[in-house]
């Protein structure tokens, strides 16, 4: 084994003990919440028991949705605060702001947007019309546990906190550590796969591969971390509201939104990424 390859085998083990550590830290955080939970939270004021726990002393307590979603978010939020400087340093290191990167110019924001909002929609609404979602069990399980909660908690836990944290390992330090070892757009799949992976299921896994890859590209095409957390959050708030908003709609009504999202999404990411290189190519020949 040469000195490059032992030293990239180390970068990889380091990578993914360091994945293992977040999780596991993610993972104690939510268990100390629970068990100080059903400590603590009977002996509270009634409203605030009440919002953390159903069921009383005879027959047993159960965390509530609401508060189970709200743990979770508590421990995405001290997780990804633990991490944020590794995360910042690669992404100084790995993905600097350089002459070359697009700025944040108004129309950039407001394609980026709403291509994001067009991707995020268009596909959760194939896969749910689809059939697909139908089919796998740890999906209905999972989207369960999400809408069990109260609104406002689902907005602040899945449409900031989560990606919050999620970016700031993902992007921040999988894809730099990934692309330190390989080329770009092969850590681009990498990392892009190991999302999909780590949420568990295969129709979430779809959905979480395609819009990684417009999120790394959003990143790359910046060197703003910052922009990769936008994108995530913007995808994340379309796809939670479009849950709520929707439940009368019907089939004909969510295919027209699904194709006009899709729409939008494509000529956005068009005049993002492509518009300007047609425009070259045509006066250069």
């Amino acid at each position: 084994m040469t000195e490059t390859q032992s030293g990239n085998t180390k970068a990889v083990w380091r990578l993914v003990l360091f994945f293992i550590f977040y999780l596991l830290f993610r993972l104690i955080v939510e268990s100390m919440f629970q068990i100080t939970t059903y400590s603590l939270g009977p002996a509270l004021s009634k409203p605030v028991a009440d919002f953390m726990l159903v069921g009383d002393p005879e027959n047993g307590y159960a965390i509530t949705g609401s508060w189970a979603v709200l743990i979770s978010g508590f421990a995405f939020l001290i997780s990804g605060l633990m991490i944020r400087a590794k995360a910042l340093e690669y992404d100084k290191k790995f993905t600097p702001v350089t002459s070359d990167k697009r700025k944040l110019t108004p129309d950039f924001v407001i394609l980026t947007i709403v291509a994001a909002i067009g991707l995020a929609l268009a596909l959760n609404i194939l896969i749910l019309k689809s059939g697909v979602a139908q089919v796998s069990q740890e999906y209905e399980e999972t989207a369960k546990l999400q809408y069990a909660c109260s609104f406002p908690v689902g907005f602040l836990v899945y449409g900031f906190l989560s990606p919050f944290s999620e970016e700031l390992m993902f992007r921040g330090i999988l894809y730099n550590g990934l692309k330190r070892i390989f080329p770009m757009k092969s850590a681009m799949f990498l990392s892009a796969a190991l999302f999909a992976l780590y949420h568990g299921n295969g129709v979430q896994g779809m959905f979480a591969f395609l819009l990684s890859v417009f999120i790394i590209y959003s990143y790359e095409t910046t060197g703003n971390l910052w922009v990769a957390f936008g994108v995530h959050m913007v995808c994340n708030l379309s796809s939670y509201i479009m849950t709520y908003v929707s439940e009368g709609f019907s089939s004909n009504t969510m295919w027209l939104i699904c194709g006009l999202s899709a729409a939008a999404a494509a000529i956005s990411i068009y005049l993002l990424y492509f518009f300007k290189k047609d425009k070259s190519g045509q006066a250069g020949g």
